[in-house]
């Protein structure tokens, strides 16, 4: 069975059912059927379809929701956590039916684990979990003494904390390193050099080429230093290659040495079913993080799911303010124990959060297995078309036979640099896609093979801030309201390009910033402008419909 399918729930819906779901909700997303103008290689002006191959960086919406947050704005718009009128109760059913909703998506037990709300995605859900088991008060210790805290430096400071944080430091100073990997995005990296340190981080390279990690080289950390590691952190599936990691095997092996797991599923859970718990419980993922936008629903928040324990505190480790609190005085307050109350103080996104728990009830009566199976069929027609054009590369395991991927590919056209790729298929063909580094730039340097002196000159230029020379990949990305005319389209543009590149490069200047630009042609027109929008309305005209 493929990694990104796992087992439906037996009183699920018919899976010709479910399929039929599927193709509904494929067909329901907004702008898959505008044309917007391109520009021709002779400079005139012409209409074409947009092709959005842009997913993992932000998914489109279902017309549903748009319609459903038009429909609470209507009825029921309030803030929440108040029972003296019906919309605030209105409001604050609907936070908790999301919250839910999005742990019965990831199969979780709500008497064992939370569903926490964050801000900015899931490098805000990656940066709480930081906090709390890095105290933010403590981490200085970890960072100044890495050989260890001078005994009667650790006496004094002792004295000075509480029982709650003096159980903070010893868990602290007995486990303070993190084993991640090489392949995250810089939210499930960042952080945790932040917290304890580059010294304290170990990191697990991957297998050249073939874009897979080295699980030799976790084994061999693991075995080494595992009653040290705190937490293993790792992404579920690759934001540059597409590649699934082995999750379940990483999981228990840190559960072997007492550590727990945090799983960046961003970009995981919008194309694979996944279960927090496992039948071999050795199997169980304690934490995942998400982000709603990646999950079809642009404008939403981040979510960390996981372990509750973990959280069982009289602390706060998240912002102070409003609805947090039993009680305040000016010299002192007391903090309410329910976890969701403490730690999601203040009026929160809630048009976003109602947004992420109908995206996550509709895609659990689709079945994550549903979804998985059409992505997998259209992302073997993807791979096999960029492979088939002479001279595009494509990174990472290409035979996903072997190694199983999710709907991303990087590739580039070998001899052009991957900002006038992308620049070319936005322009002429309509065609949405990324280039760059992807926030995974450990990753993108050691699949493209930069040499230690070539690396130190691209990073010079970086700093004094000019990217007209740095190396990265384009991406195409798929979601479920991708299709193979979509994948032809994108075929097609490439072998345009490469019949004609010198040409089409020709046309293009370069900024500092690393955008390609057209030259001697007005920049084609905005989708979307505030500004219009408003002096319109000003005017008294309507709506105005790019």
């Amino acid at each position: 069975m493929s990694t990104l399918q796992t087992h439906v729930p037996v009183n699920a819906p018919s899976r010709a059912k479910r399929r039929d779901l599927f193709s509904r909700l494929a067909k329901d997303f907004m702008g898959l059927d505008r044309h917007d103008p391109v520009i021709t290689m002779d400079g005139a002006l012409a209409s074409k379809r947009r092709v959005y191959l842009d997913t993992t960086a932000t998914a489109l919406m279902p017309r549903l929701i748009a319609d459903s947050l038009n429909d609470y704005y209507t009825h029921a718009c309030a803030n929440s956590h108040t029972d003296a009128h019906r919309a605030g109760r209105d409001t604050t059913a609907a936070i908790e039916y999301s919250r839910d909703a999005i742990g019965r998506l990831l199969g979780y037990d709500p008497t064992r684990d939370v569903v926490l709300f964050t801000a900015n995605g899931a490098t805000g859900a990656t940066n709480f979990l930081a906090r709390a088991l890095f105290p933010p008060e403590l981490r200085a210790i970890v960072k100044r003494f890495p050989k260890g805290v001078p005994p009667e430096f650790r006496r004094m400071l002792r004295e000075s904390l509480g029982a709650a944080m003096q159980t903070a430091l010893d868990e602290l100073e007995a486990r303070p390193l993190i084993v991640t990997t090489i392949m995250e995005h810089h939210s499930n990296l960042l952080p945790w050099i932040e917290a304890v340190g580059k010294h304290n981080v170990r990191v697990v390279g991957v297998n050249g080429a073939d874009g897979t990690l080295d699980m030799d080289a976790f084994d061999r950390i693991m075995a080494s230093e595992g009653s040290r590691v705190r937490l293993v952190a790792v992404t579920g599936v690759s934001n540059v290659t597409g590649i699934v990691n082995p999750v379940r095997r990483m999981a228990k092996v840190a559960h072997q040495c007492g550590a727990q797991i945090l799983v960046d599923a961003a970009q995981w859970i919008p194309h694979a079913k996944v279960d927090l718990h496992q039948a071999d419980a050795s199997e169980d993922i304690d934490f995942v993080t998400l982000s709603g936008h990646k999950l079809y629903a642009p404008g939403s928040r981040g979510a960390l799911i996981g372990n509750m324990a973990t959280f069982d505190c009289n602390r706060c480790i998240s912002d102070v303010g409003g609805g947090m609190v039993e009680y305040v005085a000016i010299d002192d307050y007391d903090v309410k124990k329910q976890v969701t109350a403490r730690e999601e103080a203040g009026t929160p996104n809630i048009p976003g959060t109602i947004a992420m728990g109908l995206i996550a009830e509709m895609l659990d009566r689709v079945g994550m297995d549903v979804v998985a199976e059409a992505e997998e069929q259209l992302t073997a027609k993807l791979m096999e078309r960029l492979l088939q054009i002479d001279g595009v590369k494509v990174y990472g395991a290409t035979d996903i036979g072997r190694v199983h991927r999710a709907g991303v590919v990087s590739f580039n056209v070998l001899g052009y640099e991957h900002g006038l790729v992308a620049a070319y298929l936005n322009d002429v063909h309509n065609i949405a896609v990324r280039d760059g580094c992807f926030c995974a730039h450990p990753y993108v340097k050691q699949l493209m093979r930069f040499g230690h002196e070539e690396e130190k000159c691209f990073r010079a230029q970086m700093v004094q801030g000019d990217r007209r020379n740095i190396p990265g990949m384009v991406r195409a990305s798929l979601g479920v309201y991708s299709t193979a005319d979509d994948v032809a389209v994108l075929g097609d543009a490439l072998e345009s390009f490469k019949k004609d590149a010198d040409r089409i490069a020709s046309r293009y200047s370069v900024h500092m910033d690393g955008t390609y630009r057209l030259k001697e042609m007005p920049p084609l027109p905005c989708t979307f402008d505030v500004k219009d929008l408003v002096a319109n309305w000003e005017k008294g005209g309507e709506r105005i419909a790019h």
